[in-house]
């Protein structure tokens, strides 16, 4: 095996070790952050929750996609743009969910909630999903991999979300601010909306142009031999 490909499968063996790390830890976190939210009422923490559960959406399909590239390497197109698209529908209906939250918030005027556990969420997520986030879109550019770089803006937004939502709850406890938080909740929408644009593909696959494992090269020779007439 060449050196270069042996390079890019160790470089796909540490995106599959990150995703599965992403997986693992975001089915707990992001589960217990978005009850702690919808309990407290605070749309920072339901933030965290969600934003991580997209994440774990994002980290699974990326599962399939590097393990699709480790055993057919020749061909990991259709791969990376089915994963790219699926991140970046997670990024959109993040920025939606929270955008329709916040706005429903901010029209109430509902106060959130400091509870131990909501606090306690918000500095692990922190904690563990911004070194997540700073690997994937780190080895995302190595790979030239838009669907990785994107799973990395959702750990990123994670992590944002974090410090946002324990910036929020300490103004609220000190000065009151209780529309802080949901104000929080709608700058991080805005970034998921602007990284779900760059993660979506910009060019999408054509299927029938070529054939199968044929260099584009190649492909006029091979069409005059598919239709060149056969000797009898």
């Amino acid at each position: 095996m060449p050196d270069r490909d042996r390079g890019r499968l160790r470089l796909v063996a540490s995106a599959l070790r990150l995703v599965t790390i992403s997986v693992a830890f975001g089915l707990l976190s992001g589960a217990v952050s978005v009850i702690t939210g919808l309990q407290d009422h605070s749309l920072g923490v339901f933030a965290i929750g969600l934003g991580v559960l997209a994440d774990v959406t994002g980290s699974a399909i990326l599962i399939w996609r590097f393990r699709a590239e480790r055993q057919r390497p020749v061909m990991p197109e259709t791969a990376e743009v089915r994963a790219a698209i699926v991140v970046a529908v997670a990024l959109v209906v993040v920025s939606a969910v929270l955008v329709d939250e916040s706005a429903a918030a901010l029209a109430r005027g509902s106060r959130p909630g400091n509870s131990i556990v909501a606090l306690a969420a918000a500095g692990v997520s922190l904690v563990v999903l911004a070194p997540l986030a700073y690997a994937k879109r780190r080895l995302g550019r190595r790979m030239d991999s838009r669907a990785l770089q994107g799973d990395g803006a959702l750990s990123g937004i994670g992590a944002a979300t974090s410090l946002f939502a324990l910036a929020a709850l300490a103004l609220y406890d000190t000065l009151g601010w209780w529309w802080a938080d949901r104000v929080a909740a709608l700058v991080v929408a805005f970034i998921a909306a602007a990284e779900a644009w760059h993660t979506a593909p910009k060019r999408w696959q054509r299927r029938g142009r070529r054939g199968p494992g044929v260099p584009a090269s190649r492909q006029p020779l091979v069409r005059v031999v598919r239709f060149m007439p056969r000797r009898r």
